[in-house]
């Protein structure tokens, strides 16, 4: 349903360049030397390129760098790029705009969930219209943003959801989009197919009815969420589908009932967070895990893992992950890699930081300006860290875990995650590892 575009499109970085592959939805990062391989190809010969980078590379480097980009399609047989690469310039030291933006298009939702991290579950006053959502589009795909999630609330409380996911897959965005399921029928689900979507993901917290329809607040929501996921397997045979699971105590003995059911659902991957003491969840602390309970928890998962042909990830827990790190100093992915873009077109550095960390509004500034200049995403990336951190072996991958939790806890930006156990424990001792 995009529009016609390349395979590949790359940015310039202070490192090289990010390419995005639009098909695998994915970005591999190059240095200078290979940046400058892809623009001159499209000017000479290979041999020509070669002799222009007056030895910055041997001839076998040089010709194994070809060939590796030619198995992928990143050049093609006579060695041209066969991308395009955006004219934006690079930034000193940070990306030159986010790699996804997470953007909730209403606060609407009808469930009430005990862990949600909301103030309110009604509309708010002044959400982004579906004219100012296109032009918000307009504005990401011009900075060399390729994906969007998508997500509410319920996306779907919006009459106008189709017609926004069209309008960002015409922009050449890949989307991401996150629901609770409940108002995904086959018809809607069909509707969702012919516009396309990079990915799926549901909400899904309670392996039983019981448990489900207590945790949502609602009777019925889990037959109805278990109507959506079952329609949008069948009509997204090849998309992939993430259930989403938030832990609380009163799920924790459901882990390996949960993870049976993700996989008789033929879902792909099973996305775990602990519940953060934030919004609603703020009032229920009956649900919260303490720090012993996360280790229970994390160490369940991993037994679960090695018996399970469903891919399981902890992407804020602070432990070793299989994520691409491309971002200096210390802190999580939250303003370095990704951005949150609120309902009201508030930016942050996630959805958690929106009252601690408000950084602007794309009504009044575009989202390049608001990632390169804002003082609020500067203070965010400059927290120095702390020595344990630092020395932990897992740092180059965690760098230091969620940054909200640790500042829900003790105020401090640069404090261990609470929820880490790894540290003071000589990291190479500790726990499983997450597939």
């Amino acid at each position: 349903m995009a529009t016609s575009q390349k395979r590949f499109v790359g940015r310039k970085e202070y490192f090289g360049s990010l390419i995005y592959d639009r098909e695998r939805g994915d970005y591999i990062p190059f240095d200078w030397d290979a940046t400058y391989i892809f623009e001159e190809s499209l000017k000479s010969n290979l041999d020509t390129v070669f002799k222009k980078m007056d030895g910055r590379l041997t001839l076998q480097s040089f010709q194994t760098f070809v060939q590796l980009c030619q198995s992928i399609e990143l050049l093609d047989a006579q060695g041209r790029f066969t991308g395009e690469m955006l004219p934006n310039p690079p930034a000193p030291n940070i990306l030159s705009a986010p790699l996804r933006v997470h953007l909730t298009v209403t606060n609407e939702c009808q469930l009430r969930c005990r862990h949600c991290s909301q103030k309110s579950r009604d509309a708010l006053p002044g959400e982004l219209t579906l004219e100012e959502l296109q032009r918000l589009f307009d504005d990401l795909a011009a900075s060399g943003v390729q994906e969007v999630t998508i997500a509410g609330g319920e996306p779907f409380a919006r009459e106008d959801i189709l017609p926004i996911v069209l309008y960002a897959r015409q922009k050449g965005l890949n989307v991401n989009l996150s629901t609770t399921g409940l108002f995904i029928s086959r018809v809607t689900a069909k509707k969702l197919a012919e516009v396309g979507l990079k990915s799926i993901r549901v909400s899904f917290d309670g392996a039983t009815e019981k448990s489900y329809d207590y945790f949502r607040g609602k009777k019925g929501a889990y037959r109805r969420a278990m109507r959506g996921i079952k329609a949008i397997r069948e009509i997204f045979e090849k998309t992939p589908i993430t259930i989403h699971t938030t832990i609380m105590k009163q799920n924790m003995s459901e882990l390996l009932t949960l993870a049976r059911m993700v996989q008789k659902l033929r879902c792909d991957t099973w996305s775990v967070d602990y519940v953060k003491p934030q919004g609603f969840a703020a009032q229920e602390s009956r649900i919260w895990l303490t720090r012993e309970e996360s280790e229970t928890v994390f160490k369940a998962l991993s037994r679960i893992a090695e018996n399970s042909s469903v891919r399981i990830e902890m992407a804020h827990f602070p432990y070793r992950t299989q994520r691409k790190v491309i971002y200096r100093g210390f802190g999580c992915v939250g303003a370095n890699l990704y951005c949150y873009i609120s309902s009201q077109g508030n930016v942050a550095p996630c959805s958690f930081t929106i009252d601690y960390f408000p950084a602007g509004n794309v009504r009044k500034s575009s989202i390049k300006e608001i990632w390169q200049t804002s003082d609020a995403f500067k203070k965010f990336r400059g927290f120095p860290g702390n020595e344990t951190c630092h020395k932990c072996d897992y740092f180059s991958s965690c760098r230091g875990g969620c940054r909200i939790r640790a500042i829900m806890a003790t105020q401090n930006g640069s404090a261990i995650d609470p929820n880490c156990f790894v540290m003071p424990q000589p990291a190479a001792t500790a726990g499983g590892m997450m597939r």
